[in-house]
């Protein structure tokens, strides 16, 4: 599954991976581990329509799930498998976004991402749901009439989503409900895969990223977002070792040099070649990512050259 032959012995005393994590771009060419299709049964609209005709905030409060009397807990089974167990991500295929409207996909994306986690807001309003179209310079987020035609837009760096957030989200629900006409690639990365590249030029690299780095109040993206000053790259709880990581929002001036070294690291790791893997979601492929195994970020694209079909992800998170 990647070209490490094996987990370096200072990571395995610092951090705690399953072995399913550490990968590299080869996974791509790997979809026997990752992708799923969703049994057709599941879409069927008929047991659908009930849910459809719901208020919204009902279905987002309610215990309401997809195959609620676990007529496909084999498939479920496999994908929690994939994320707990495996990469750490896993790609369904996929929801018939053509024959819904985008209040039903957003429904539907809720009830099947739910069979993962407990939703959780995405700030202090209450939002549960994100509708990923990019901003323009201004940082106002356009509607669809709006989005330049053709607007090209570059690369998103991986990262872990809330990384200074004081309770990032466990899980990352993601539906492509428009793809652009060129580019967009999502970008894929393990971090353990990414901590052994950066222990082989260092191992004290590894507990340098263990030390929390201050976090640079200017760059937050919502000013009523709680975030937390400080925040450790490296950290772990319960379920192993996890990475928080946003490099944009790192007050870089004020780390002290071997932080700094240890920052640089992590960046020269990933942009070796052969590490990030990159996947190409069609609409109606949802994507989930462990947020603390795997970092996300996205390739250059060009929207098309007709109104009202921008690109446009529906996010999720999960507790």
């Amino acid at each position: 599954m990647t070209s490490e032959r094996a987990t370096p012995a200072c990571v395995k005393q610092a951090c705690n991976f399953s072995e399913g994590a550490l990968w590299d771009a080869l996974i791509s060419a790997r979809p026997e581990v990752w992708r799923f299709e969703i049994p057709l049964p599941l879409l069927d609209p008929a047991p659908l329509a009930e849910v459809f005709a719901s208020d919204w905030a009902a279905i987002v409060r309610s215990d309401i799930v997809l195959d609620a009397e676990d007529a496909h807990a084999v498939f479920f089974a496999r994908v929690e498998q994939a994320l707990a167990q495996g990469p750490g991500f896993a790609l369904l295929s996929r929801i018939p976004v053509e024959a819904l409207s985008l209040r039903e996909a957003r429904l539907l994306h809720i009830i099947l991402s739910k069979r993962f986690g407990r939703l959780r807001p995405q700030d202090v309003s209450g939002s549960y749901l994100c509708d990923v179209v990019d901003s323009d310079m201004s940082g106002r987020m356009h509607s669809d009439d709006q989005i330049a035609l053709g607007r090209r837009w570059n690369n998103l760096p991986c990262h872990t989503d809330h990384a200074f957030g004081r309770d990032p989200p466990r899980r990352l629900a993601f539906l492509c409900f428009r793809a652009a006409e060129v580019g967009g690639a999502v970008r894929l990365a393990s971090a353990a895969t990414l901590l052994a590249r950066v222990a082989k030029m260092g191992p004290h690299l590894i507990e340098d990223l263990r030390r929390p780095v201050p976090f640079d109040a200017t760059r937050q993206i919502d000013v009523s977002d709680d975030a937390v000053d400080a925040v450790a790259i490296v950290g772990s709880d319960t379920d192993g070792t996890r990475l928080r990581y946003l490099n944009h929002q790192i007050a870089h001036a004020r780390l002290d040099p071997r932080q700094r070294e240890a920052v640089g690291a992590l960046e020269m790791a990933l942009a070796e070649p052969g590490l990030v893997a990159e996947l190409m979601l069609s609409p109606g492929d949802v994507l989930l990512i462990d947020n603390g195994v795997v970092l996300h970020g996205r390739g250059a694209y060009r929207n098309r050259q007709v109104p009202h079909t921008p690109r446009h992800h529906l996010r999720l998170w999960l507790s």
